[in-house]
């Protein structure tokens, strides 16, 4: 079994792959790897930490109620997700519009 797995920021003028424990969320990977991405509420009702999946959509945990009621509030994209609330189970590769290095 794979414990480690790898996340893939693209962002204007980034990208970098990321190693991290699976069943992680994002926020302990920008803790321990500063990956600048911005967290406000941490509760799903700011939309600052919103990304873009790009490829392994399957690896992130599912949406929660509040996350999925945030972002079908906010009418984003399937494949849009809330770094706050997701947990990484597989490699996984992102984007983010308003990433700042």
């Amino acid at each position: 079994m794979k414990n480690t797995v790898q996340v893939t920021i693209n962002a204007p003028g980034f990208e970098d792959v990321f190693p991290t424990r699976k069943g992680l969320g994002f926020q302990a990977l920008s803790a321990k790897y500063e990956t600048h991405i911005d967290y406000d509420c941490r509760k799903s009702d700011c939309g600052v930490c919103i990304f873009r999946v790009l490829s392994g959509m399957e690896n992130l945990s599912k949406r929660g109620e509040n996350e999925n009621a945030f972002l079908n509030a906010m009418r984003a994209d399937e494949n849009e997700r809330l770094a706050c609330q997701c947990r990484i189970m597989g490699d996984v590769s992102i984007t983010i519009d308003d990433y700042t290095t």
